[in-house]
């Protein structure tokens, strides 16, 4: 089939953002244009967030950052406000936007191979129509968008699939990704540029991105 193994992974299910495309960044910056107004103060908290809360339905982002940063209450008009704002900034960058290295490379030898999962806090009809697009749905199974949450994402795909926790990949860039798995007794990867600024556990298998998958999923 391949010279290369994939490991001990026979389902993966994959992040999208900061996973296969290279767009972690750019949506978190997004979500920072659209408080450019706040004070110095207020943006500098709404960033720190925003880094440490990867793999969250913009929502609940939104709902955080005005109620428990910004001390407002927040109506849900306001709250899907910032949501159209949002997808309207970020939507055509999406298209544009690189794919993380060996993210294609890896998905064109497995495909067909192994069960490919794409699950994703972006909304499902954006995630779907980006992903076709882009073409990149043909590399997957099924592609997965919020609503729910990432936790009962893996939780119901894993039973409507009736795949096996032990035999199932995670593989993600955020905490959010990793309680995911945890929550589903599934394994666990981390994709993480920089190493030394981990989200994870310090015994979390990493990679740097996704040319090294396969050499992380042996490890597994």
């Amino acid at each position: 089939m391949n010279d290369v193994s994939p490991g001990n992974g026979s389902v993966l299910v994959f992040d999208f953002d900061g996973v296969i495309l290279d767009s972690a960044i750019l949506k978190r910056q997004a979500f920072a244009d659209l408080y450019d107004d706040e004070p110095e103060k207020n943006r500098r908290a709404v960033v720190a967030y925003l880094n440490r809360r990867g793999g969250q339905p913009r929502e609940v982002k939104f709902r955080h950052i005005e109620g428990q940063i910004l001390g407002r209450d927040a109506g849900e008009s306001r709250i899907q406000e910032l949501c159209r704002r949002f997808k309207a900034h970020v939507e055509q960058r999406l298209l544009e936007a690189p794919a993380i290295p060996g993210a294609l490379e890896f998905l064109e030898r497995w495909r067909g191979h192994l069960p490919l999962y794409l699950l994703s806090a972006t909304p499902e009809p954006e995630l779907k129509t980006i992903t076709a697009r882009r073409r990149l749905d043909r590399y997957f199974v099924e592609v997965i968008g919020a609503p729910p949450d990432k936790v009962n994402g893996l939780r119901n795909l894993l039973a409507r699939r009736g795949h096996v926790p032990a035999d199932t990949v995670m593989i993600g860039d955020s905490y959010n990704d990793y309680r995911a798995a945890r929550s589903n007794g599934t394994a666990f990867i981390g994709v993480t540029a920089d190493p030394t600024a981990s989200p994870f556990p310090d015994d979390v298998i990493t990679t740097v991105d996704l040319t090294g998958l396969e050499m992380a999923l042996s490890k597994l």
